[in-house]
């Protein structure tokens, strides 16, 4: 087997910069255009003109390039500096609709790639759990501490499941999503936030 390709300082050459965007837009296209099940290295080197070895190199696993293609789409949606913690903007619901409706969520091409990759979900437990560590826990921490500040100041009760509360709102967004196909808009969010987010709150408060 022939030796992976050095460059000619004899150090391996690395995906950075706009190279690394190029083929992460590389594999959000082949995802849209296959779906996760039918992606495949071989697919993704050609489509962006890398040998696999280099892909490898910088992610080792399917779900490693799948995820990190996630997080860059995620990336491309936030304006130029935006800090990724939820802002602390004195209560739960201008935490939260911020969060939901001021930080962009999704556009139809996010839509795509999101239905694609949670569909294999259930098929590939390897693509389960990185997709849960890399990409769900981050953001279902932000919320949590978002409700933990609720909670300190008086509007989430003390023996509140915080877990439950934080999933809330991303469960009402993302069946919409996958359901319907559609963005959810400030409208659905406020009537989530305002008719099952806030009376659950107050329901743990004595």
């Amino acid at each position: 087997m022939n030796a992976p390709a050095t460059t000619e300082t004899g150090t391996k050459p690395r995906i950075e910069g706009e190279r690394e965007a190029e083929i992460l837009d590389g594999v959000i296209d082949t995802l849209i255009d296959v779906g996760y099940d039918r992606l495949t290295f071989d697919a993704v080197a050609s489509k962006v003109r890398a040998s696999k070895a280099t892909l490898y190199r910088k992610w080792p696993t399917k779900p490693d390039l799948v995820v990190g293609a996630l997080e860059h789409l995620k990336a491309q949606s936030m304006p130029a500096g935006h800090d990724p913690k939820l802002p602390d903007t004195g209560s739960l619901v201008g935490d939260l609709t911020f969060h939901f409706c001021e930080d962009p969520q999704y556009n139809d091409r996010s839509i795509q790639v999101f239905g694609a990759v949670t569909s294999a979900i259930h098929r590939d437990p390897e693509l389960t759990a990185v997709f849960t560590d890399r990409f769900v826990k981050p953001r279902m921490a932000e919320l949590r501490k978002a409700i933990e500040r609720a909670q300190q100041r008086g509007e989430v009760g003390p023996d509140a499941d915080l877990d439950l509360l934080a999933s809330i709102l991303p469960a009402a967004v993302t069946f919409r999503v996958l359901t319907t196909g559609d963005c959810p808009d400030k409208s659905f969010v406020t009537q989530v936030i305002d008719n099952v987010m806030l009376p659950a709150c107050r329901a743990t408060v004595s």
